[in-house]
């Protein structure tokens, strides 16, 4: 099920709700792909574009919050460094699964649903905790 953009997810800064709607996208786009292992080469391209996309977003967002003197950027900055680690390992074992002959559809929907479980938790809890933090001190207004 797709996860929907809603105001519960805005930093008050549209450069970064932007960015991280577009992770939400990937996210929503990459759990339909997964169950249709024999498109591989979607799989591939959507799981890279998540993975290049974070560690860009992740990038930009830490050179706005040192801009704005943002008092948890080190936090932030390790979180950032943990969840990409934990976001190549999921690429891995992507790789893995859709390079496996003759998985069944089974499999594809147990893959999808536990990959899609994992990075929905991930984003999620980063946006609506790490995140929100930045509220206030980098919105647009400022």
């Amino acid at each position: 099920m797709p996860i929907k953009w809603d105001s519960r997810f805005s930093v008050d800064n549209s450069t970064i709700d932007m960015e991280h709607k577009l992770l939400l996208t990937l996210l929503n786009v990459l759990e339909v792909v997964l169950r249709n292992p024999h498109e591989k080469d979607s799989v591939r391209f959507f799981i890279d574009q998540l993975y290049e996309s974070a560690r860009e977003h992740f990038i930009h967002e830490e050179k706005l919050q040192i801009k704005y003197m943002f008092p948890y950027y080190e936090e932030n900055k390790t979180g950032h460094e943990a969840l990409i680690v934990e976001l190549d390992a999921i690429r891995e074992e992507i790789y893995t699964f859709i390079n496996k002959t003759g998985a069944s559809q089974n499999e594809a929907d147990s893959m999808s649903e536990k990959i899609n479980h994992v990075l929905r938790d991930w984003l999620i809890d980063h946006i609506l905790k790490s995140d929100m933090k930045m509220k206030g001190f980098m919105n647009d207004a400022r």
